[in-house]
């Protein structure tokens, strides 16, 4: 049996921050994760999937902006991959 687990995390213009919450379903941090991306100085949000205990499993589902999904090749906030700094 498969432990899949699914990440939000939030990039901000002055840190690149880490994982804030980790959810047992897709849904709920996909829900999260739009919600959060329209919040005060978050640039984006995005959601990772990866299987506990597995290295290599690490997947990205998806990613926000003012909570409208952004497409896989999309540009990143700022022009850079990691907009902090």
């Amino acid at each position: 049996m498969r432990d899949d687990v699914y990440s939000v995390h939030a990039t901000r213009p002055d840190e690149t921050g880490g994982v804030e919450v980790v959810f047992r379903t897709e849904r709920e941090a996909i829900a999260y994760a739009r919600d959060r991306s329209k919040d005060w100085r978050v640039l984006a949000a995005s959601v990772t999937r990866f299987t506990i205990g597995e290295l290599g499993t690490r997947h990205p589902v998806a990613w926000f902006v003012d909570g409208e999904p952004q497409g896989p090749r999309a540009g990143r906030p700022g022009g850079r991959f990691y907009p902090a700094g």
